[in-house]
């Protein structure tokens, strides 16, 4: 509907309107409010009233005697009805009198009053007769009372109607004079009033609905895009004329603004153009990244492999030389390789994280402990730092924190030539309840950084300065891989430096807290006292301060090693309270080693793995336990344990073990004969000896296949009651048996199968369960676990077991037992857990040497298989062979080169190459690391402590 319409409706109701009041208003009387209540109250009321009365006393008071009388009505009904008679008059007189307005009026009331008293005695009187039901007194009252009492009140009232009908009248005539009159001036008020709506609708229509109309179709001409439309001049000053210049001006602009987006949107164009072009150059960038990767691989893997195989062989000063040279180039260019690869992974957006229990101590310990060696090749410290604050359980990404760290401490070793390098890690609260704002810092005392390479440093393809590049090597793309890592954890990463006095390295990541209980020592070591040499002032000193303090141990001395001497019980003299002293000796050279030979405290040696290893045997005379450098807190809660006697050096007490070892198994035709033969599924000769010795000692019967196929033909062949099975062999895995001896099983008939893994990740036992399996045990095995497991399911087999008679021995009583190679103290246990071995090996330690040192000769081919698989870009071949080195280490008890086996192939799981290629540098190092402590428990004579 337009304006125009809607301005002419609205002025037709409105005409409408005015008609129907005038006419309304010409047939109402006009009788104002007080002039009608006079009439009904002056004229109508009253008279009514004054019937009532009249009504009261005749009809129903006389009429109802009368009929009394002559039998035509009940004496009771009569009395009935004279009271009710007598009851209506009375109020219908009071509003009577209400309303009289005259002094005529007002006599002739006083006059009826006197009447109606003296009616009303009557009435009583008649009230009395009828209900005394008395004929002759009802007779005598209508004869001789009854019309001289009424008779003078209905005369009164009459003559009361009468004046009321008058005085009604005369109101009535002068409210008709009254309507004339106002009947005439709404007349006239009508007439004016239709000239000026007639008046007011033309000057609307011409000045302002007319205008507003053509205003309106010129806005839906531009609000259409004819922008070419004419906006009429209307010529006013007035709010139209304003409007309508608005309207043009409106109209300019939308000229203007619809030429400016015709421009945006061919610049647009151009821009989507670009960004096509550019996105496919990446594209291009990173297919030919991988495939000149791949193409680089290829010859250095020849390289490499050829330079691990010249390294076997006699050399002279000068080709060992230049074979370094050769590895240490091949390692530099895999690094840059890596590092462009790992790039580009970035760009594309394929870097994903995943979110498992952690533990942040093992992890930054586990971090520092890799990176050890190259500090000492360079004679730097290194120290972790942890606050004790730091919850024990958290969950996070632990690959890539270690990919940061490992990153952030190699390059604080490359750069730094003296002094040393501080690792801390501080907790605060986090952005929720349940997280936790870790801080970690890497501080070295290297050549530092000026305030403009600092605002680079976190860019791509970035370093301090070009002569950084040409004498530390790198491609400047590991802090900015470090700089994304930390972005997808929620985190942050910044640098503090002053130029020639060293760095601070630190990124922030929040993670959730599973656990916010501090760790703490599992046996408590709070009474403690610690005599504590040669860690100075330092960062190492407030490190194991840390530690102590987060185990509570508070008695605790700091001395050089002058003030030895007079360390209290160091002359032999125990504490009056009997708390034994320990003495933690920092030996920073191999002079500086203690002889402690006949003291009494308990002397740890603290050293780098170097000189631990190189330390004469005078030089160790009397050390309780060597703890090799960077110091980790659970290895030294546990010494400090040991030391004062509450726990062994060793893992467990192997006397407890009576009921796992110690037996003698059945032959495999009594076994068979039983169902009580055990058939194991394993390829690695590693895991088939501890696999073998386990279940020797245990008094378990069984055969040993070395993969899938040939199990599942032993399984046709004979009779077994459980079957031990690996995940990964050739030819056929363990899934694959375990389906194919499922779907060849009769109704009724179930083989009990556990699985044996390296993978402890979340979910693999619900996959073994998926598969088909019934149980599945983490490589190390446990043995307490495994016989557990054989107990739960073949328990046939324990009453088949003999016990083993006890070994006799040849040694005189009164000679001092031989020291057990597997009880070495001196034998850092997280490269070689002997105490573990012991478990397996106890009493055989030849067997447990003959163990190890072939794991050492196989590992040796796995690391190089390995090395030219990473090189060629074959991650899936790499994997593989790390995953047998992983479950073999961990089956010797080689905890820290299973562990660093297992984050590479973590690495590799994630098709992350760069930090693969990093962390299998470090595989040969471990490996020797392994050898030397083999060497040092299998040849060196033990000075084991019985305490």
């Amino acid at each position: 509907m337009t304006i125009r319409t809607r301005f002419h409706l609205i002025f037709a109701i409105i005409a409408v309107l005015i008609l129907t009041l005038a006419l309304g208003t010409m047939s109402v009387s006009g009788l104002s409010r007080e002039q009608v209540e006079r009439i009904h109250h002056g004229a109508l009321i009253p008279s009514l009233d004054l019937k009532t009365v009249s009504d009261a006393y005749t009809t129903a008071a006389i009429v109802s005697a009368v009929r009394v009388r002559v039998g035509d009505m009940p004496w009771d009904q009569g009395e009935a009805a004279v009271r009710r008679a007598k009851d209506a008059a009375g109020p219908a007189w009071e509003r009577y009198i209400a309303h009289v307005k005259t002094q005529t009026e007002r006599e002739i009331v006083r006059t009826a009053q006197d009447h109606m008293d003296e009616a009303n005695t009557a009435l009583d009187e008649l009230i009395d007769i009828l209900g005394a039901q008395d004929i002759a007194g009802l007779t005598a009252f209508i004869a001789r009372d009854m019309y001289p009492s009424v008779n003078p009140l209905l005369v009164a009232i009459q003559e009361l109607t009468a004046l009321q009908d008058r005085y009604g009248e005369s109101i009535y005539a002068d409210a008709l004079e009254q309507v004339e009159g106002q009947r005439m001036r709404l007349a006239i008020l009508m007439a004016a009033a239709l000239v000026v709506f007639l008046l007011a609708y033309y000057t609307l229509r011409n000045r302002v609905v007319g205008p507003l109309v053509t205003m309106t179709d010129a806005m839906a001409a531009v609000a259409g895009g004819r922008l070419d439309r004419d906006i009429p001049s209307l010529g006013k000053r007035d709010e139209i004329g304003a409007l309508a210049a608005a309207l043009a001006r409106f109209r300019d602009n939308a000229r203007q603004l619809r030429d400016d987006q015709q421009r945006l949107h061919d610049l647009a164009e151009e821009l989507r153009d670009a960004r096509d072009r550019a996105e496919e150059a990446t594209r291009a960038k990173s297919s030919f990244l991988a495939m000149m990767s791949h193409e680089i691989r290829t010859p250095m893997n020849g390289v490499v492999a050829m330079a691990e195989m010249m390294d076997q062989t006699e050399l002279t000063g000068d080709q060992r030389g230049m074979l370094d040279i050769v590895r240490a180039s091949s390692a530099s260019l895999l690094t840059i390789i890596n590092d462009i690869l790992d790039f580009s992974k970035i760009e594309a957006g394929r870097l994903e994280l995943e979110a498992i229990e952690l533990s942040l101590v093992d992890v930054v310990e586990g971090t520092a402990e890799i990176l050890a060696g190259r500090a000492e090749e360079k004679g730097l410290g290194l120290v972790v730092d942890i606050d004790p604050a730091v919850p024990s359980l958290l969950v996070g990404d632990p690959v890539r924190l270690r990919q940061v760290l490992l990153n952030l401490i190699g390059n604080a070793i490359k750069f730094t030539e003296h002094g040393g390098i501080v690792v801390t890690v501080a907790a605060a609260p986090g952005p929720g309840p349940d997280v936790s704002l870790l801080r970690f810092a890497v501080r070295d005392d290297g050549i530092g950084l000026t305030p403009a390479q600092c605002d680079t440093l976190f860019r791509p393809f970035q370093q301090a300065d070009s002569s950084t590049s040409r004498q530390y090597g790198g491609t400047g793309l590991g802090l900015a891989i470090c700089r994304h890592l930390c972005t997808l954890m929620g985190g942050r990463i910044g640098v503090e430096s002053v130029h020639g006095e060293g760095s601070t390295f630190w990124f922030e990541v929040p993670l959730t807290v599973v656990d916010w209980t501090a760790p703490a020592p599992s046996i408590a070591i709070g009474d403690a006292r610690l005599v504590a040499v040669g860690f100075g002032d330092g960062p190492e000193r407030h490190a194991l301060a840390a530690m102590l303090a987060a185990a509570g141990v508070e008695d605790v001395r700091w001395l050089d090693r002058d003030g030895l001497a007079d360390t209290p019980g160091a002359s032999g003299a125990d504490a009056e309270d009997g708390r034994r002293v320990v003495i933690l000796w920092r030996a920073a050279a191999e002079d500086d080693a203690l002889d402690t030979g006949g003291r009494d405290p308990a002397v740890v040696l603290v050293a780098s793995r170097k000189l631990a290893s190189r330390l004469a045997e005078a030089h160790r005379a009397g050390v309780f336990c060597t703890l090799t450098l960077p110091l980790r807190r659970d290895r030294l809660w546990h010494v400090i344990a040991a030391a004062l006697g509450r726990a062994s050096l060793e893992r467990r007490d192997r006397a407890a073990d009576g009921a796992t070892s110690g037996w003698q198994p059945p032959t495999l035709e009594e076994a068979r004969a039983a169902g009580a033969l055990v058939l194991v599924a394993e390829d690695n000769a590693t895991n088939q000896a501890v696999i073998r010795r386990m279940l020797s000692q245990g008094g378990y019967a069984f055969e040993i296949a070395s993969n899938g196929v040939e199990a599942l033909k032993l399984h046709a062949a004979g009779r077994y009651g459980l079957l031990l099975t690996d995940f990964h062999m050739p030819e056929m895995d363990g899934f694959a048996l375990t389906s194919a001896i499922r779907s060849g099983e009769a109704e009724g008939v179930r083989l009990p199968i556990v699985a044996l893994t390296a993978d402890a990740l979340p979910g693999t036992e619900q996959r073994c369960l998926d598969a088909g399996m019934d149980a599945y045990l983490t490589k190390p095995v446990d043995s307490r676990r495994l016989f557990d497991l054989l107990e739960r399911f073949l328990p046939q087999a324990r009453d088949l077991r003999r016990r083993a008679p006890p070994a006799e021995t040849a040694t005189p009583k009164a000679a001092a037992p031989p020291a057990d190679p597997l009880a070495n103290p001196l034998v850092d246990p997280q490269v070689l857990n002997l105490a573990y071995l012991g478990d397996i090996f106890a009493g055989a330690a030849e067997q447990a040497e003959a163990l190890v040192r072939g794991f050492i000769g196989g590992a040796r081919g796995m690391i190089d298989e390995s090395g030219a698989a990473l090189a060629a870009g074959d991650l899936s071949g790499a994997r593989e062979t790390v995953h047998a080195l992983k479950g073999g280490a961990h089956s010797v008890g080689a905890t820290r080169l299973g562990q660093l086996a297992g984050d590479l192939q973590d690495a590799l799981d994630a098709g992350d190459g760069d930090t693969a290629a990093l962390l299998h540098s470090l595989l040969a190092m471990t490996l020797d690391e392994l050898a030397d402590a083999a060497d040092t428990a299998f040849a060196v004579p033990a000075h084991g402590v019985d305490r």
